[in-house]
């Protein structure tokens, strides 16, 4: 833990620490932790998550490779590759077929860019990194948790909204109480879930990065605005709205900014999803919404698994799941 706990995370541009690692850890469905020791050191850790996933209307047993962190004053000695080997080894063993294994990699980090090359993939996939942000977020009042006794409302609704998408898991990944709904004439015609993340950002990309990263903190009024040493930041997942109703579901997440005293929503799509498409569209996503304008690779590897089944994981949008740790 107390590697995990010092580990700054993110890529050579963007750059953050995780103050909450406890609370990420225990979001873990089923976890195994791998560790490589010296003389009673923990010198490097991976963090694994076993789930399942829908892949080509099949149930298929997987593996997220969540976090991995090496001792600063060792890196750069091969450690976290003798690791993964081993890692590796047990995943094949025990995934069962089909099966896979997948990781999300920051497109500039070079350290899982490495490990990810080194265990080889099958498929991989583009997932920008979208923000919404309200600096002043705005309350709505019909916006709230959703019932329980809502719960198969709200998974119909998710399966017909990602229709065509592959690697779901909503039944596994839904947490009532994490779900808020907007509705009209009270029908449900929005709905997200939110996980709060509490990120510590040490720097961020480009000009504007730069600018809220360095100089903010020293500008008296607008510091109290925006505090990026102390970021809640809230993540959406498990997003849906009706046909025509974009502009009510970005009501819906600034409702839920206001609610979670939270500035910036992060919302985690496929390139390829239609769902992030339509959400672009609306060019409501908030004046701080370029201020991060890179992507993360999720990058899969698969065991047992046939043409058919390929071919939908190479050339369909994926789920990023509400219950994969990021």
């Amino acid at each position: 833990l107390e590697l995990l706990r010092s580990t700054v995370w993110g890529s050579r541009s963007m750059k953050y620490r995780i103050p909450s690692i406890d609370e990420k850890l225990a979001r873990l469905r089923d976890p195994s932790f791998f560790v490589l020791s010296e003389k009673g050191r923990e010198l490097c850790v991976f963090v694994l998550d076993r789930c399942s996933k829908q892949l080509s209307g099949t149930t298929c047993n997987a593996f997220h490779f969540a976090l991995a962190s090496t001792v600063t004053d060792r890196q750069n000695e091969g450690l976290a590759g003798v690791l993964i080997e081993h890692v590796r080894r047990s995943c094949v063993s025990n995934v069962g077929k089909p099966g896979l294994g997948f990781a999300y990699v920051e497109e500039t980090t070079e350290f899982s860019l490495r490990l990810s090359d080194q265990i080889g993939h099958s498929a991989a996939a583009d997932i920008p990194l979208t923000l919404f942000t309200r600096i002043f977020p705005r309350n709505h009042p019909d916006v709230e948790l959703m019932k329980r006794s809502e719960r198969d409302i709200v998974l119909q609704k998710l399966e017909q909204m990602y229709a065509g998408h592959e690697l779901t898991d909503f039944p596994n990944s839904l947490k009532p109480e994490e779900v808020y709904v907007l509705r009209r004439n009270g029908a449900i015609v929005a709905g997200v879930q939110v996980e709060l993340l509490q990120w510590s950002m040490m720097s961020m990309p480009g000009t504007l990065g730069t600018f809220l990263v360095s100089v903010l903190p020293h500008l008296p009024v607008l510091r109290n605005i925006l505090d990026l040493k102390n970021l809640t930041l809230a993540r959406f997942s498990n997003l849906f709205f009706l046909d025509g109703h974009e502009i009510q579901a970005c009501k819906l997440l600034e409702g839920c900014l206001y609610r979670q005293n939270s500035k910036v929503g992060l919302i985690l799509l496929d390139r390829r999803s239609p769902v992030r498409q339509r959400l672009q569209k609306t060019g409501k996503l908030g004046v701080m919404s370029h201020a991060v304008t890179g992507s993360a690779k999720m990058r899969i590897d698969t065991i047992g698994m046939g043409e058919e089944m390929m071919s939908d994981l190479r050339e369909k949008p994926v789920l990023i799941s509400a219950g994969d740790v990021f």
